[in-house]
């Protein structure tokens, strides 16, 4: 029988990383933060329950098609290996710029109802590059989150369900203007922690190799 209990526990790790990734300023943070300000919570909520949805969706994908590719031809894994260290020290590599060099700039979303809230948050969601490159390295770093149907299945829930919340957390609070200001002042210091995270990561995922 299935034990869900050592499974919600055994992804703590994963869910961590994924975390980390996701809810960091980047392209669905901002289109939620920017659509709270201008239309208010209503419209933001329903960002966030379109972010949720899209992460379930490119999970599966991504997850299934990783699973399929193991099983089939099991030196795959060592090879994605690699490449995510890559892309770890790709995004360490970006973030740590925008702690030095860049400022977050935010133009709030006026008069979005919340169907097209929904829609646009979707689609910035899936055609945002950095979410499949997000499976890559979690696929890479915990192997074990796609090693069942079981596993692939609860762990996308687990990580649609963690992005609705995050995002309908920024939809409450950011509806009103100080805070969004507050969290666009930490904008340097989290993009640096960010960095130094996915260093970490990637040394981490580098050395278990050898």
């Amino acid at each position: 029988m299935y034990n869900f209990g050592i499974s919600l526990i055994i992804f703590l790790p994963a869910l961590g990383f994924f975390i980390l990734n996701v809810f960091i300023p980047g392209p669905n943070v901002l289109n939620t933060i920017a659509t709270s300000m201008g239309s208010g919570r209503s419209s933001g909520i329903a960002c966030a329950l379109a972010t949720g949805l899209g992460v379930i969706i490119t999970s599966l994908a991504s997850l299934f098609g990783a699973a399929i590719l193991f099983y089939k031809v099991p030196i795959i894994y060592t090879g994605m290996t690699f490449v995510g260290v890559f892309f770890l020290l790709y995004f360490a590599k970006r973030y740590i710029q925008k702690a030095l060099y860049h400022s977050a700039k935010l133009e709030v979303l006026q008069n979005v109802d919340k169907k097209r809230a929904f829609k646009q948050a979707f689609f910035v969601l899936i055609a945002n590059p950095k979410m499949m490159t997000t499976w890559l390295a979690v696929i890479s770093l915990f192997p074990i989150v796609a090693n069942s149907f079981y596993n692939i299945v609860i762990f996308s829930l687990m990580a649609g369900i963690t992005s609705f919340t995050g995002h309908f957390m920024f939809a409450t609070v950011f509806s009103t203007r100080v805070a969004s200001k507050i969290y666009m002042r930490l904008y340097k210091p989290i993009n640096g922690l960010v960095g130094l995270g996915f260093i970490f990561y990637s040394m981490k995922l580098l050395l278990g190799l050898f």
